[in-house]
Parts: structure tokens; sequence; C-alpha cells
């Protein structure tokens, strides 16, 4: 699937047949997944992370690298910039299984951006009993898999660039 922005006002345009016809020759027939969609974890509904955040990587600036020929920051930095925030003994101990990441709004260089994640308890009943505060994380890393919900915003003003999730498998 492809869409089509506007460069001037910088929202998403109608594709014309007369640009559907020109592009659609080196479109495949029949569409290609990377993923499956049935029992897609990914396609989950991702909820808004709510301050204040377990764990925060605050005022991530953009570097000229970081840009694409669009001048916005390019995807590889968001990922990166998400991971600033988990913490570090879940880097040392576990293993990134599973990323998804659903873009709200552009960011560009002069961007100043906070990283924000907070631990996403799996749904089991040993889980429930555990609150959503910092005890969290001790009941999570008690099991061999851990999901966090993480947001990037702008530091000026709040506004949310993307929200996330991840998923961690305990290294062996």
């Amino acid at each position: 699937k492809w869409v089509m922005m506007n460069q001037d006002t910088r929202r998403l345009q109608r594709v014309t047949d007369e640009v559907r016809d020109e592009y659609l020759v080196f479109c495949p027939r029949e569409p290609r997944l990377a993923f499956p969609e049935e029992n897609n974890s990914s396609l989950k509904k991702i909820p808004k992370l709510e301050d204040p955040a377990q764990y925060s990587m605050l005022e991530l600036k953009p570097r000229q690298a970081d840009l694409g020929m669009n001048q916005h920051v390019n995807n590889v930095t968001y990922i990166g910039w998400v991971l600033e925030s988990i913490p570090q003994e879940i880097i040392d101990t576990h293993e990134l299984q599973v990323i998804t990441l659903d873009y709200r709004r552009e960011c560009q260089q002069d961007d100043i951006v906070d990283s924000l994640t907070t631990s996403e308890i799996p749904d089991d009943p040993i889980s429930k009993l555990t609150g959503t505060n910092g005890s969290a994380m001790s009941s999570i890393q008690g099991h061999n898999e851990s999901q966090f919900l993480h947001m990037l915003r702008l530091s000026e003003n709040g506004q949310e660039i993307n929200r996330g999730r991840t998923q961690w498998r305990k290294k062996s």
C-alpha cells in the first residue's frame, strides 16, 4: 500500500487515476505482506502512554545524519530514541523480540524530543496482582518476557511524535 503527500501542505493527498496508472506498473498485482495479518500482535492498538512514565530520556536532538532527504528524522533514529529510555537492566538481561511503532507526526532537525517508557504488564493472573508503579518491574523480570509502552514527544509542547510497544525475551 502506498500514499501520496503534498509537499506544500504536508498532508496526505488523493492519488489521481493519472498518477496511479503511471506507477501501478511498478507495483505487484497481489499484495505481499512482510508479516501475515492473522494473529499479528503488531496490529494491536497501542495505548497512549500517560505521564509520568517510569523511565525517560529527555531532550534528544536530531543530528544531521538522522535526517532523510526531505530533512525529517528517519525511522531508524526513532527506534534508537525509543531504546534510549529502556532500563539498562533490561538491555543487559533481555533481547528485543518485537518492536511496533505508530507514527503520529514528523520530526524535524530543530525539534527536541523526549523518550518515555513504562512497563506494560502482560494479561495474566499473576501480573494483575501487581501495580503499575515501579514495583511492576520486579514482577515482570521474573517472567521470560517483558513488554514496554513507549512515547516520543516534542519537549517544547508535548505533542506526540510516535507511540510504540516493545517485547523483550530473557537471554539464555
